[in-house]
């Protein structure tokens, strides 16, 4: 019989790490995130020290968000924009340090009560089993946009 690895050091597939958060994130939007009293804890765990979230230009929230307490501030802000998340039809492209990941959302407007339907894809890259980098891209950045009823930017 081989011995399996040392307690501590077993390695833990980037796939589960982002199933864990994906749980974790759909549960934090839905109890109103940080004005709701909802912990990041969960997320947290998932996290680099140094992770950064990437979000293009014309989405309602765009930036660059830096280490633990930046993605928080961002997960603030994504709870205050929407009242519910719910993630379907992820499919994982998965390598040993990094993950594209397909996916769509329902997402629906804390503002407006709309619901926005999107595809999204997600480049993620893992350092000492935490995630380091998310780039988040929307089919439609436009329409999230329209249902959060944002006028800069929205087609006309």
């Amino acid at each position: 019989m081989r011995p399996g690895p040392a307690p501590g050091t077993e390695r833990v597939a980037p796939t589960a790490v982002l199933d864990k958060f994906y749980d974790a994130e759909m549960r934090y939007i839905a109890a109103g995130g940080a004005r709701g009293g909802a912990s990041f804890d969960e997320m947290a765990a998932c996290l680099h020290p140094q992770a950064v979230m990437h979000m293009g230009p014309s989405v309602p929230f765009p930036g660059d968000w830096a280490g633990i307490d930046g993605v928080e501030r961002f997960f603030a802000v994504l709870s205050e924009t929407w009242s519910s998340m719910v993630i379907t039809d992820v499919t994982y492209f998965s390598r040993e340090d990094g993950v594209a990941i397909s996916m769509r959302v329902a997402l629906t407007s804390r503002a407006t009560g709309q619901t926005a339907h999107a595809r999204l894809a997600q480049f993620i890259t893992f350092d000492a089993g935490l995630i380091r980098d998310f780039t988040v891209f929307y089919l439609d950045p436009l329409r999230l946009n329209e249902v959060v009823g944002a006028t800069e930017g929205v087609r006309q």
